[in-house]
């Protein structure tokens, strides 16, 4: 496979409107660049006019443009040049910086609003992403692309602009270098290229290894946060406080050490380069005036010299920062073109599903049918189910029971779409669900084991995922008598509003199921399914779970998966979950 440049990832991770928003901030670039040489070349003058005014003047009339310049403009003397070369340096600074003010402006509006929209790219590709493909996520991972690898991503495209920046204006002053002293500027150009190939060669490889294991320690450091704050109750209960907040500290020691050593090694070149800089220029006098060489002949040449290099210094040092920064940074891009690589499959797999998918929505007016599947993990080969048959029937409720780990939890999610079948169909009144996926969610309640519950009030819990301003507070309220839990928020001081904690542990196991339920139903939806959805409540939470459940019979078609036979005692059908089958039984 022919290997992706740095340049062709960062072109294949902006779309035709971002390319050409490149394209501008280049031309601007380069005319930022014009407007820097000409700042410090029309320094040269200056100089010129204030230490040899009489040389000032035979240049002037050596050349017809300036001199038939000054003439239009009644400038005859040396006081003259020499003030009006002085006006015409400030209003060079001034425009000269207002135009790098507001490059700088459009440079950093770009990085901001495009790593904006790379972020809520990437988490929307991550959760149009097939179920499956989380099945093994890394979910340290996962934060560190948004919070870490896309934001370094735009610094160095940054960097890269910035660079292409200094590179034009060092480029530009070493032109007019060149005409005023070529012996000297292409000794100092020799050093500088030659400090820059060493600092790419030696530099850019360790830089990379830092970037890439700062990425690794970067995950490990949001893993062990993870753990810690989602398991605070088991934390906290078996006394392991010491242990996490131990590997988190030594985890982030070593963080800091390869922060550390990125910060030494960016630090180098700058360093290097002033030293060879400075140690070069005077050596060559050295050797210009140990040849007999006349210093005073060249005071005007050094002067000159010593203005270019306080803008050519700093620009020959930053360029190479950049080079560093970029390499340090380079992992993260490489990992987000991957992901985005990744997230083209799922746009066309999307794309696909919506340009097969019938205009109809699908309506359950007789049964539901899982029509001989068979399945496996995508990480295995072992089936879980094999040419496996059940049949739902409208307005009936049906109960799956099995030992652990027979798949009754994988049933559910086949039946939801989560799962994809190897062969064999899920089907609404003899349609497949995927012609119409959206159409068939919406006629689906699920209410899991463990409900996930947002530290919000009640109210953004039943809606979930809904805008407050969009939110019917008369179905909350309907939602909430159906699941058994009005009169519990009726007596709440702060009633709907009342927030609930992270995860709801506020709230009681069976009041968590009952938010749940409410959930569920907002949408009125014709099916509900509840994947063993009281089997960690206790006997008598459970019973009065159940009997809102139960209140649903005949109402609402219902697939039901229990561990305990109690559970499904009420419902119209039973499936048992045996050897790879869906085998209809009775209790």
């Amino acid at each position: 496979m022919k290997k992706i440049t740095l340049l062709g990832k960062v072109r294949a991770i902006f779309d035709r409107k971002q390319k050409w928003q490149l394209v501008g901030l280049g031309i601007m670039i380069f005319i930022g660049g014009l407007l820097e040489t000409l700042g410090v070349s029309a320094m040269i003058p200056v100089v010129q006019a204030l230490l040899a005014p009489d040389e000032l003047m035979g240049y002037i009339d050596r050349i017809p443009v300036v001199k038939n310049l000054c003439d239009a403009l009644s400038i005859t003397t040396v006081k003259q040049v020499t003030m009006a070369l002085l006006y015409g340096m400030m209003a060079i600074y001034v425009i000269k910086n207002l135009y790098i003010l507001l490059l700088t402006y459009m440079q950093n509006t770009f990085i901001t609003k495009n790593r904006n929209r790379m972020i809520s790219r990437v988490m929307a590709e991550f959760l149009n992403r097939p179920y499956e493909k989380y099945l093994g996520a890394d979910i340290p991972t996962v934060f560190r692309i948004t919070d870490s690898d896309i934001p370094q991503t735009f610094s160095l495209i940054l960097a890269m602009l910035q660079l292409a920046s200094e590179a034009v204006v060092t480029c530009l002053i070493f032109m007019v270098l060149l005409l005023n002293d070529p012996g000297m500027t292409l000794f100092i150009i020799a050093v500088f290229g030659l400090l820059t190939l060493f600092i790419v060669k030696v530099f850019k490889p360790r830089l990379n290894r830092i970037g890439a294991r700062n990425q690794a320690i970067q995950s490990r450091i949001a893993k062990w946060r993870i753990q810690a704050t989602y398991g605070l109750k088991d934390v906290k209960v078996l006394n392991r406080e010491e242990f996490y907040v131990r590997n988190y500290y030594e985890t982030g020691k070593v963080g800091a050490e390869v922060a550390r050593n990125y910060a030494v090694l960016n630090n180098m070149p700058r360093l290097l380069i002033e030293t060879v800089f400075i140690v070069s220029v005077l050596g060559f006098l050295v050797v210009y005036i140990n040849g007999g060489g006349d210093i005073t002949a060249m005071v005007t040449t050094i002067s000159a010299f010593a203005i270019a290099a306080v803008r050519v210094l700093p620009s020959v040092n930053r360029i190479n920062t950049y080079i560093t920064e970029i390499a340090y940074t380079q992992p993260s891009l490489d990992f987000v073109y991957d992901n985005l690589q990744e997230g083209m499959k799922t746009d066309a797999m999307l794309a696909e599903r919506k340009a097969y998918s019938q205009v109809e929505k699908l309506k359950l007016d007789h049964q539901i049918e899982l029509d001989h599947i068979s399945f496996h993990y995508p990480d295995s080969d072992k089936n879980i189910f094999e040419d496996a048959h059940m049949i739902v029937p409208k307005g009936k409720s049906v109960g799956i029971i099995g030992t652990s780990g027979a798949g009754k939890s994988t049933i559910v999610d086949i039946l939801l779409g989560l799962l994809h079948a190897q062969t064999g169909m899920i089907t609404c009144d003899g349609v497949d669900i995927f012609k119409n996926y959206e159409s068939w969610l919406a006629q689906i309640g699920y209410i899991p084991q463990s409900i996930y519950l947002i530290d919000e009030s009640i109210r953004d819990n039943i809606a979930f995922g809904i805008d407050a301003d969009k939110i019917d507070e008369k179905r909350i309220w309907e939602v909430l008598e159906e699941a058994q839990l009005k009169e519990f928020v009726e007596e709440l001081p702060e009633g709907l509003d009342t927030t609930i904690g992270d995860r709801g542990v506020r709230l009681s196991g069976g009041q968590r199921q009952r938010i749940g339920i409410a959930r569920a139903l907002y949408n009125d939806p014709e099916i509900l399914v509840f994947d063993e959805a009281t089997s960690a409540l206790d006997n008598d939470t459970e019973a009065a779970v159940m009997e809102a459940v139960n209140s649903f019979h005949g109402r609402k078609t219902m697939i039901i998966i229990a561990h305990r036979l109690n559970t499904i005692e009420k419902c119209d059908m039973i499936y048992k979950v045996e050897n790879m089958k869906l085998v209809k039984t009775t209790l």
